[in-house]
């Protein structure tokens, strides 16, 4: 097809190549031009040509995008290769990329099904939850959270009010919960019944999940066979052989004997514990290619000769050590990849081999490899597995790597714990900071201008815009504000008091309520103080706001300023005396920005700035150890690349899940017998504020969760595009400063696709949602919507950013269908205590005679409060002796707060027997009895086979090789049917083509390199004879598309 039209940057550049180009233009077709001799060669291009004559050809840009229709997924359409379409099935991604990348794709699928209907189950939990309304003595017809329904167009709006933080705890005294008038009837609903409503849904939802699960694993198990069966690769034809001699270095010999035995053998690629070499010859390639460009660099100004020659002698040093090396020790074999001709070959050779060590110990002699050597034969795996470079790494230098990469990991967790407490510490200085702004308080009081407290220019100005406000140098708020205030806030107190509830606002103190007569509990005092703290300060903002039956209100319209100004300076005349460094409560600081926000000073740039990092602390710290930990995991060195994957996957998923998660609940719980007499951990974990999953928990740590988690669905997406993004400027800068078209091609090849991380990261999402589900089900929404969208945006990284990925195997998705079913698990045991919060009848009680569920929690302090009150009241007590009845009441309180907390243990079976957790008690027992009985089984058939081999090869207990009908490899190959690379020969493989990188560069020293060339290469040499004749060298004269091009259907 003709080539994209160029930019019109690129037409300068494209006429100053144009004079090169055609002095050469007609070199290869002229007499006596040079060809190479071998057949895996071709002839010289022109750029070789020019170099070899002096002259400097500038890299093509359309070669680059060859290069890149090459490398990238491409399907052959009718006007030449193009990008594969988005709406590719399952089934083609499969055959296209492996099995891998199509389960990776239906997991996500499965797990937005999933949470969809998790989330559909649960949404009337959360309508109730944030709609349903209390009627106390006390209330204000608001949720148990103090918002009203968001369509009442009143109130305001939180992550908390959709959790079980927005019901009223046990001692809010209540019978008809939630109230719903359709017009002829009204309908009610006891809190009891919302809480076995919202139990038995998530019962459901969690029974669901589990059935959903055993068909997500069938369903993965079908997308794996179906691939399998409709995509011919050449680990179809191939086994690794095991066991062989260590100096079995003729690949004819291995050849030979497998042939004899069990059919025509196509390929025998011997594998060597030779990774130093591979190090080595990567090495010498970047320098090579270093060279390669300092050479272009020079044939076009004739500079830089010097660094040319340091080059040089570095490549001939590395020439010298390769050589040496391999002359002094002796690289042994480790294994062998034999690829037959025929199926049937291939699956008598696993059928006629001994699989146990006991078949191996009775190997006839005649069997053995030279009568003598038993090995061991399994299946291949996809030649793009193999990591030839670590197999000089034995078992157990493997194992204790491993450790060392586990106590780095470790090392790592602990240093991001500390970097997210220090964030949220930074966070909780930024956010607690409640310095009033003076301006803004003189306008609500004194009025425009400022009124009494402003300059007599700004009076005159009478402005309302507290930026446009001056007050006097000397203007000190605590002394100013204070005449006018108490004045002010005893009406108010006397406007906003209700028959039988008297309202206090004293200067300097927070604002509470005091029950005449009736019982009201603290839940109910603090709710009741919320809603008129909300109806003073709509009052204040907008005089028709200001309630008709609150008489004289909108008259008194500076109520919210001047409360807000006596917590401000009120508070610090009367606490003059304090210790230097005592601060407020966490509590007192809350409530002061959640009741003067309109009055707070605004934070600054840089406070800001520090702010948003603070808040994105545990995405950023994630995203962090996700780099550290690909970079470490190298240093395992496993043998397969999918292994390698598989255990980046896994420290990824726990490192987040540890951060996201699990962090927040050991630091914040109040838990301190767990760990109690451990030097250090126990001041730092289970020795928090929070002894359960109350109001106060879903305010400080559910809601920052749940923000966290809705950031985390976008965090992946926005990686994409910026990868997106960086490959694009990586072109451009290709284009203007890349001197060989090595260069320029590896500008226009695309980034890596990170499936690994990406496991990891949808893992963690899978187990936060199922963690904190039963009580935060707004998650399950989130999780849906994650799933959805980095499903659209990986599937089109993959196709049009990426380039070609290895063929995936299913050691990923064995992965996440192994981490499924604990999500359930976890999700029952975390789902029973939160539900249990509250509490119900007794399971016993509730199926059997009908024992009625008393709840007196706090009603004998109530009523012995009520009737003191009344009492005094009869005697004629003032306002002074109920105010000092509130202050005992209060402190009484403290200390009731401060008591010791109730035993875990005692704790654990009043939960567990509660009919709102006593299901999921069940299903838990129930389903880790079938885990262990899996796993015993599991374990015993395991030590039979391993013991007794014999057991394996009956027809009823053995695993059976099927026969898929696939065309012998010779016709497979020729007729373009194979997917993915078409030998274990590791020159031909992409990932390890740069490691013999040779420039067309000419070198000064070139014949003494030559010497040493043949001896550091022999080792990698395919074959001895010249005259052999490899599949890539006939793939090479029949014009056959390359791996990484897709040929037939494009599929």
């Amino acid at each position: 097809p003709p080539p994209p039209p160029l930019a019109a940057a690129e037409m300068g550049l494209l006429s100053k190549r144009q004079a090169a180009q055609d002095k050469y233009k007609d070199e290869p077709k002229a007499a006596g031009a040079p060809f190479e001799t071998n057949l895996g060669g071709g002839v010289r291009s022109k750029r070789n040509l020019a170099r070899a004559n002096g002259d400097y050809l500038a890299p093509s840009v359309q070669e680059a995008r060859a290069h890149l229709d090459e490398v990238h997924p491409r399907i052959q359409g009718p006007r030449g290769l193009r990008p594969y379409p988005l709406n590719i099935g399952l089934g083609d991604l499969g055959i296209e990329f492996g099995p891998g990348i199509a389960m990776y794709f239906n997991f996500l699928q499965w797990l937005a099904c999933t949470f969809f209907i998790l989330f559909i189950l649960n949404f009337p939990t959360i309508m109730v939850a944030h709609a349903a309304k209390y009627y106390g003595p006390f209330s204000a017809a608001r949720n148990s959270s103090g918002y009203q329904a968001l369509w009442d167009g009143q109130g305001g709006f939180d992550m908390g009010s959709t959790t079980f933080g927005s019901i009223a705890p046990d001692d809010v005294e209540e019978s008809t919960w939630l109230v719903y008038d359709d017009g002829q009837t009204v309908h009610t609903v006891s809190k009891r019944h919302f809480l076995y409503g919202s139990a038995a849904m998530d019962m459901l939802g969690t029974l669901m999940f589990l059935v959903m699960s055993a068909f997500f694993v069938r369903r993965q198990r079908q997308i794996e066979r179906n691939v399998d069966e409709d995509s011919i690769e050449i680990a179809d034809y191939t086994v690794t052989v095991k066991g062989l001699p260590a100096d079995a270095s003729d690949k004819e010999e291995v050849r030979c004997f497998f042939e004899l035995k069990f059919g025509k053998v196509v390929d025998a690629v011997l594998a060597r514990n030779d990774g130093i070499l591979l190090y080595l010859h990567k090495q010498r390639a970047t320098i090579a290619m270093d060279h390669d460009a300092a050479h272009s660099r020079f044939l076009k100004s004739r500079r830089g000769e010097k660094h040319m020659q340091k080059l040089e002698a570095h490549i001939t040093a590395l020439d010298e050590r390769i050589a040496l090396l391999k002359q002094q020790k002796f690289f042994k074999t480790k294994l062998a990849f034999v690829t037959f001709s025929e199926e049937s070959s291939y699956i008598a050779c696993l059928k006629g081999s001994p699989q146990g060590w006991l078949g191996r110990k009775l190997m006839k002699t005649e069997d053995r490899f030279r009568g003598k050597f038993a090995y061991q034969v399994t299946p291949a795996p996809a030649p793009s597995d193999v990591m030839f470079e670590n197999l000089d790494v034995s078992e157990t230098s493997r194992f204790f790597r491993r450790r060392v990469i586990n106590v780095v990991t470790l090392a790592l967790l602990i240093i991001s714990f500390s970097a997210i407490t220090v964030l949220s510490t930074t966070k909780r200085d930024l956010t607690v900071s409640t310095e009033m702004d003076d301006l803004k308080l003189a306008v609500e009081i004194g009025g425009p201008g400022g009124g009494i407290f402003g300059t007599p220019a700004s009076v005159l100005a009478a402005s309302i815009d507290p930026d446009e406000i001056m007050l006097p140098d000397a203007f000190n708020g605590t002394h100013a504000f204070e005449p006018v205030c108490r004045v002010e806030l005893a009406a108010c107190e006397v406007i906003y008091s209700e028959t039988g509830l008297l309202t206090l606002i004293p200067w300097g103190s927070f604002m509470s309520v005091l029950p005449v007569y009736g019982v009201m509990s603290a839940t109910e005092k603090e709710v009741k103080v919320k809603s008129i703290r909300m109806e003073i300060e709509m009052c204040g903002a907008d005089k028709d706001d200001c309630p008709a039956e609150r008489y004289g209100a909108a008259d008194r319209r500076t109520c919210h300023a001047c409360y807000c100004a006596g917590l401000q300076y009120g508070w610090k005349m009367q606490h003059m005396s304090m210790e230097e460094g005592e601060i407020r409560s966490d509590r007192e600081l809350a409530l002061i920005r959640d009741q003067c926000d309109p009055f707070l000073e605004e934070p600054g740039i840089i406070e800001t700035l520090l702010l948003i990092v603070a808040v994105a602390s545990v995405t950023l710290v994630n995203g962090a150890l996700k780099l550290i930990i690909k970079k470490i995991s190298v240093f395992e060195r496993p043998a397969s690349f999918i292994s390698l994957q598989r255990n980046i996957a896994e420290k990824v998923f726990v490192a987040q899940f540890l951060n996201t998660a699990v962090s927040l609940l050991v630091v914040n719980a109040a838990i301190p017998e767990l760990l109690k007499g451990v030097p250090i951990v126990d001041a730092i974990l289970f020795n928090g504020n929070y002894r359960d999953f109350d109001r106060l928990w879903y305010a400080d740590i559910g809601g920052p969760l749940m923000i966290t988690m809705l950031v985390n669905c976008v965090a992946p997406v926005a990686t994409n595009l910026a990868q997106e993004v960086a490959a694009s400027c990586q072109r451009c800068w290709g284009r203007c400063f890349s001197w060989t078209q090595k260069r320029l091609n590896d500008a226009y090849t695309g980034p890596q696709f990170d499936i690994a991380t990406r496991y990891g990261e949808v893992l963690m999402c899978l187990m936060v949602t199922m963690m904190y589900g039963s009580g935060m089900p707004l998650l399950y929404a989130f999780a849906c919507f994650f799933c959805l969208l980095i499903s659209f945006f990986d599937r089109r990284f993959l196709l049009r950013v990426c380039r070609r990925p290895p063929r995936y195997g299913t050691d990923l998705a064995e992965l996440a269908m192994t981490v499924t079913p604990w999500a359930a698990l976890l999700h029952m045991l975390v789902g029973m205590w939160m539900h249990t919060h509250f509490e119900t009848p007794n399971i016993g009680a509730t199926l059997g005679a009908g024992t009625e569920y008393l709840d007196v929690l706090g009603s004998k302090s109530s009523a012995a409060n009520s009737t003191t009150l009344a009492n005094l009241l009869s005697a004629g007590a003032g306002i002074s002796n109920l105010l000092e009845i509130a202050a005992n009441a209060t402190a009484a309180a403290n200390s009731a707060n401060a008591a010791e907390y109730e035993p875990l243990m005692d704790e654990i079976p009043r939960r567990v027997l509660q009919t709102n957790g006593f299901p999921f008690m069940m299903l838990a027992v129930l389903f880790l009895f079938v885990l262990v009985m899996r796993a015993a089984v599991h374990i015993f058939w395991n030590t039979l086979i391993t013991v007794l081999p014999c057991f394996e090869s009956l027809p009823c207990c053995g695993k059976s090789v099927d026969y898929e009908g696939v065309p012998s490899f010779e016709d497979a190959f020729l007729n373009d049917k194979l997917r993915g690379m078409h030998t274990y020969e590791m020159r031909d493989m992409p990932m390890y083509r740069d490691f013999f990188f040779e420039g067309d560069a000419v070198k000064k020293n070139s014949k003494k390199r030559l010497a040493l060339k043949g001896g550091a290469e022999a080792a990698y040499n395919v074959d001895d004879d010249e005259d052999d004749v490899d599949m890539a060298d006939i793939g090479q004269l029949l014009g056959m598309p390359s791996n990484g091009q897709a040929g037939g259907l494009g599929l």
